[in-house]
Parts: C-alpha cells; sequence; structure tokens
C-alpha cells in the first residue's frame, strides 16, 4: 500500500505540473519566434562582412480569382569589381498567358547585352547612365549607419509596432544549427493602425497611377521589339482589379531560413488581398514570392560572347527622361 501510495503522489505531482506548465503556457505570450527573428536583425549581416559576389532565385507569381496573370523567375550571378558590378542573369515569365525567356550581361562599364531567347536576338545597350555608371561599389560599409546593430530605441519602437504579433511569429530549429522562422498573420490579428495605414497607401497608390506621365518616344520604340510583341498590348494594371470597397489583407505569410550565424539563405511571402471594385464585385488577389541566396564570396557570373552574333545597338543616351 506504501508503494502505491508513493505512485499515487508521484503520479499526482506530475500531473499537477503538467496543469501548471500547460496553464501558464496557454496565459504567457510565446515569442520565441519574434525573439530569433529579432535576432536575425540585430545580427546585421552586413556588418563586418564585405559581401564580394553571390548568386540569388528567385520566383514570382499573382493570380487574381484563381486566374494567373504573373508568373516569373530567375536567377542572377553578381560580383563586385573595380568599375563595378558584373552581373549575369537568365529570367523567365508569363504575363496573360505569353511566355518570354531572356537574359542580362553587364561587366561593369557602360553597357549591357541582353538576349532575346524567345526570339533568339542579341542587343547592345550602350551609354547606360554616364553620371551613375560604376558609382555603386562594395556591397559593405558604404553607409556607416548600416554598419551597426539595432538601437535599444530602434528595438522598443520594433516591440510597439508589432504588438500582439509577436505571437504570430514561429521558429523552428534544425540540426545543422540553422533556423526557419515564420511570420504567419490573418486578417482579424492585424491591428487597426497598420489597417489604416495599407488603406491610405492603396489610396495614394490609385491617386499617383492617375498622373503617371506619358511615356517617352524612345521607350515606344523599345516596345516594338520583338521580345515584346504580344506584350504591348497587356495592360498589368488592368488586370489588377482596383480594390475600392471593403479592401482587407485576408492573410500574410513570411518565412525565411538563417544559417547558425543568422545570416539568411532563404526567404518564401504570400500576401492575400480581397475587396470590392467600384462595380460592387468582390475579388481576391494572391501574390507569392520566394528567393534564397547561396555561392556567397564564390560566385563566378557568366560571360557574354559577342562573337559570331548579329548584335543590334540601342542607345540608352538618347532616351528622354532617364531621370
Amino acid at each position: 500500500m506504501k508503494k502505491r501510495n508513493q505512485w499515487l503522489m508521484i503520479g499526482g505531482t506530475v500531473a499537477a505540473v503538467t496543469l501548471f506548465t500547460a496553464t501558464a503556457f496557454a496565459y504567457t505570450p510565446n515569442t520565441e519566434g519574434y525573439n530569433a527573428f529579432k535576432e536575425v536583425l540585430k545580427a546585421n549581416q552586413l556588418s563586418g562582412n564585405a559581401i564580394e559576389s553571390t548568386t540569388m532565385n528567385g520566383n514570382f507569381t499573382v493570380t487574381v480569382d484563381g486566374k494567373s496573370v504573373l508568373a516569373a523567375e530567375g536567377k542572377a550571378k553578381v560580383e563586385d569589381a573595380e568599375d563595378g558590378h558584373i552581373v549575369s542573369s537568365d529570367f523567365d515569365f508569363t504575363l496573360m498567358g505569353v511566355a518570354r525567356s531572356g537574359s542580362l550581361y553587364s561587366n561593369g562599364d557602360e553597357s549591357i547585352y541582353m538576349v532575346d531567347r524567345t526570339h533568339d536576338l542579341n542587343y547592345q545597350v550602350i551609354n547606360i547612365d554616364e553620371g551613375n555608371a560604376g558609382k555603386h561599389r562594395m556591397w559593405s560599409h558604404q553607409d556607416d549607419s548600416h554598419d551597426r546593430s539595432m538601437s535599444k530605441a530602434e528595438e522598443v519602437f520594433l516591440d510597439f509596432i508589432v504588438g500582439d504579433l509577436k505571437n504570430n511569429f514561429s521558429v523552428a530549429n534544425h540540426a545543422d544549427g540553422s533556423k526557419t522562422i515564420t511570420a504567419d498573420i490573418d486578417e482579424k490579428d492585424i491591428p487597426l493602425p497598420i489597417r489604416l495605414l495599407m488603406d491610405v497607401a492603396e489610396s495614394k497608390d490609385r491617386a499617383e497611377r492617375k498622373h503617371t506621365g506619358e511615356v517617352p518616344a524612345e521607350w515606344e520604340r523599345i516596345k516594338q521589339l520583338p521580345f515584346f510583341q504580344g506584350l504591348k498590348d497587356i495592360n498589368f494594371e488592368e488586370q489588377m482589379p482596383k480594390l475600392t470597397k471593403d479592401f482587407a489583407i485576408e492573410h500574410v505569410k513570411l518565412q525565411f531560413t538563417v544559417d547558425a550565424n543568422n545570416e539568411l539563405q532563404n526567404v518564401q511571402g504570400e500576401l492575400e488581398l480581397s475587396g470590392k471594385d467600384e462595380a460592387g464585385v468582390a475579388h481576391t488577389v494572391e501574390i507569392e514570392g520566394a528567393g534564397d541566396v547561396s555561392g556567397i564570396n564564390a560566385t563566378m557570373p557568366d560571360v557574354y560572347d559577342p562573337a559570331g552574333k548579329n548584335i543590334e545597338i540601342i542607345d540608352a543616351a538618347t532616351f528622354e527622361n532617364r531621370d
């Protein structure tokens, strides 16, 4: 009987501790994910680490009422050099059913090679922004204000802005020391001040679109290139419904993976919007994107070889309103 009573006492103690722990967690905000997010911000990835080269992959999709409007993906290799950035990139996209593929190459000088892989055509754009050519060198230490960790005041302000959304962050730790941080937010979780700011931003964006200036004549010439044939008559803004009534952010999801040093490796995002247009028709817009970074300080961009190719010259100096 004594042994039985001991087991009852042990079992009762375990049950009490379990109940207490469950109760404590039920009433204590779980901010582990948010704290991990702040640690990444505090790490200041560029501080003390000059990035001389990297490879970036990305994809982006826009869907309206279940119909694909835009799907794009690309890969870019970038390297810092004496005269600027050396860049090579390949991209593919489909806009309202029209598919295109292309490549870009830049050796840090004042020209860029463009390859229309859809039509097997080659272009060289010369005299690109002579005033700024080669100025953007070295990816760190350009601005000392960014070469520091987050201040306490900035952290307090961030905590205030995020508010109760801290509970919408989660973190998954992996065996190699990396971790995946996720912020998953539904419409009901978004604080009223942020929703009001979104409404103001949307109204301002609509006003700016109404005052968009005319396209310079030289850009009209660019639109006549085979690459843009079939695309020039597609008005992307018209495919995107203007949500003027009952505008709501239904869902936001941001997920990114960092290594053991809190350096960004991968990021994914989802955004779902809803609302009604001026005619009262309800619409849903879904935007998704993802990107990853690899080959840091171990990337060599591809080099364009113009030998034997028929290359059309495009002089950017003739473009109006280049600023």
